[in-house]
């Protein structure tokens, strides 16, 4: 088993009996000590994830899903006060960098709440709830799922305008991978993972051809830091799952020759800085 901390930065609540006592068995077997979890769907969802932290503080990290609809950024506050260390957004009504969203996120910068960004293509499904898509004029949903609304470009809007607030995009914005890229290449404060299909996808050169720069680049970092330190390990499937894509970063790791820091900090050094734990 690994001697340095591991932290899963991107997981969701699954709808399963009893699913964070299989996650902290299953996590305890890999090996790894924290990890980011999502609040499930519904009007309980953040309760039901907030009684999942003070069962395992030690283990979970809150992140509860912002409802663009039901939500205000005083429920950011609210957030906080329930244990939640971070806020997950999806499935926006507007952009993600639309002005009118700006306390939310300010919000969040001022409580040293991290914020996590599905970014890219949304999956599709029926009869979960999930979804907010419908037919034009279709008055019984609010708005339509626009993928368009969840680019990595408008990250960069958001870390420039909160450059104080941990930013983390997911997927590497899948299929805007370049545009994800150069957006973590200009902001300290961006970060994203790999989850998702990708790392099955595309061969472990491609993402080494897109994070390409380090400290001694001509074109680099603003703080000098190695491309590999703005990525960190995230799962995004059900726990049984996750050591496929342990698997699948070890492949990278090999492949593309990373060292033994830059690959600590992937697994978990990086994210432990995100929000603010001593790694060990």
């Amino acid at each position: 088993m690994p001697e340095r901390l591991i932290i899963d930065a991107h997981h969701h609540y699954q709808n399963v009996p009893n699913y964070p006592d299989l996650l902290a068995d299953e996590y305890a077997r890999l090996g790894i000590a924290r990890v980011c979890l999502i609040s499930p769907g519904g009007l309980d969802g953040i309760e039901r994830l907030a009684e999942a932290v003070r069962r395992y503080p030690d283990l979970i990290l809150g992140l509860a899903q912002f409802d663009w609809e039901h939500h205000s950024p005083e429920d950011i506050d609210r957030f906080r006060d329930l244990g939640m260390a971070g806020v997950k957004f999806i499935r926006p009504p507007k952009p993600y960098h639309d002005e009118s969203f700006w306390p939310v996120y300010a919000r969040c910068q001022e409580l040293g709440l991290p914020g996590l960004f599905h970014l890219g293509i949304v999956g599709r499904s029926t009869g979960t709830g999930m979804m907010r898509a419908a037919s034009p004029g279709d008055a019984r949903t609010a708005y339509f799922v626009d993928s368009n609304y969840m680019r990595p470009i408008y990250l960069d809007t958001l870390a420039r305008l909160f450059p104080e607030w941990q930013i983390h995009g997911a997927h590497l914005g899948n299929p805007w991978y370049e545009e994800a890229a150069m957006c973590c290449r200009w902001n300290p404060n961006l970060y994203f993972d790999l989850s998702g299909s990708s790392l099955k996808a595309k061969r472990p050169e491609f993402f080494g051809d897109l994070l390409w720069w380090n400290r001694f680049t001509r074109y680099r970092d603003p703080d000098a830091r190695d491309a590999w330190e703005k990525i960190v390990f995230g799962s995004d499937v059900a726990y049984h799952e996750t050591h496929d894509v342990l698997h699948d970063y070890d492949v990278l790791f090999r492949a593309l020759n990373l060292s033994d820091e830059i690959r600590w900090k992937i697994l978990g050094g990086t994210a432990a800085a995100i929000y603010g734990l001593a790694e060990g």
